[in-house]
């Protein structure tokens, strides 16, 4: 070590065969050894074909870079590296200055801190600068630990504390996310209660599901797979105000489509709920009264332009306004704000109509609704020069 490792650095590896390179480097540091020797810049696991196919699954075929990694038989991390320090160049940024030796420069470091301070995701980093993630936590490492000596603020967390798939997750947080799966909620309901990103609560889930088939056991409404039959929460859920309200109008022997169409219940849950009803008054000897049909009636009413909700879309936007509001508010607040939105498109189609002043359309003009079409030239109003 001491005749060769100044000459040789970390090539001094064929002389000891018996020591990793790692072991080379940590005892020449004990050793208090320098090297000469010039190291060429680090370079990734994938090079040359197998480069340009990573980066075809990548932004062609969308796909991760856990899946790409087993494609190639390396680890998420190395396909990761290898994909987004090569596509720095390719998207026109610069990546971060480096010196003979392969290792960052004072002002590639700065502007490494620089984008630390900014709040960026560690991904965005590693894209913009073209440095691996292990470096961007070691330098996010020794920067806290400056900071910290100096009596500063320190870093803001990657992402600027937004949820998404790859921040760190504390213990205390996958317990929670582990929790609200064994109640038996959905990725989305999960991700919506803890703040933790739906990919990253998909992973946790896919753990958990693994070790509970190795014990015997599954998810709530779920099989050994992991596939979920048996939701325990949805906002497409009919409530259980909208259960007693049918209830109540079919007491008053309001017909079972009428009152589903009024309450905004699908007819076939309607009548499962009207079937049951009928089944518990028959246990207690009772009876449910026969529904009162208008027969032919020759006035009709004027049917109410903003109720009910008409398509499935609206349908499951007013049942999530169920899960916040009562059933009279929620109808309230819907009706109003349709009748809001049909004011503003009238409002807008008499605009349309109208001819506008030119202080108005200056005033359009000037807020980028509309624009100024360039002067064109009229050749037919052009003399002809014959050659």
């Amino acid at each position: 070590m001491r005749t060769h490792y100044p000459s040789e650095g970390s090539r001094i590896g064929a002389r000891l065969p018996g020591r990793s390179r790692h072991a080379i480097q940590v005892k020449a540091h004990k050793l208090g050894l320098e090297t000469t020797h010039t190291n060429a810049a680090p370079t990734t696991r994938l090079q040359g074909l197998a480069l340009e196919e990573a980066i075809r699954l990548r932004e062609t075929e969308k796909r991760s870079f856990a899946a790409i990694g087993r494609h190639f038989g390396i680890c998420e991390a190395s396909a990761c590296n290898a994909v987004t320090i090569a596509l720095c160049v390719r998207r026109g940024y610069r990546p971060a200055e480096r010196d003979q030796h392969g290792r960052l420069t004072p002002e590639g470091i700065e502007r490494l801190r620089y984008a630390l301070k900014k709040g960026l995701k560690g991904i965005d980093i590693q894209l913009r600068l073209g440095v691996s993630a292990a470096c961007v936590s070691e330098q996010r490492r020794r920067y806290n630990r400056e900071l910290l000596s100096r009596g500063k603020a320190p870093l803001p967390p990657p992402g600027g504390g937004q949820a998404y798939s790859g921040v760190k997750l504390t213990s205390a947080q996958r317990k929670q996310v582990e929790a609200c799966f064994m109640l038996g909620l959905g990725t989305a309901k999960t991700a919506e209660r803890t703040g933790v990103s739906k990919t990253s609560c998909i992973r946790i889930r896919d753990r958990l599901v693994r070790r509970l088939r190795r014990k015997g056991e599954a998810l709530p409404g779920c099989d050994a797979a992991g596939v979920r039959h048996v939701h325990a929460e949805s906002t497409r859920f009919i409530t259980d105000e909208q259960r007693h309200l049918l209830r109540a109008m079919l007491f008053d022997r309001v017909p079972v489509r009428r009152a589903a169409h009024e309450l905004v219940i699908g007819t076939s849950s309607a009548y499962r709920i009207r079937d049951a009803l009928s089944a518990e008054l028959a246990r207690e000897g009772r009876s449910l009264p026969s529904p009162r049909l208008p027969g032919r009636i020759r006035a009709q009413p004027m049917p109410d332009p903003f109720w009910p909700p008409s398509n499935p879309k609206e349908i499951f936007a007013f049942r999530r306004l169920l899960q916040t509001m009562s059933f009279v508010e929620a109808k309230a607040h819907w009706r109003q704000s349709l009748r809001e939105a049909r004011r503003a498109e009238r409002v807008e189609a008499e605009n349309a109509k109208r001819r506008l002043t030119f202080e108005e359309q200056l005033a359009r003009v000037a807020s980028g609704d509309v624009g100024i079409a360039r002067n064109f030239v009229r050749h037919h109003l052009e003399p002809t020069i014959a050659a």
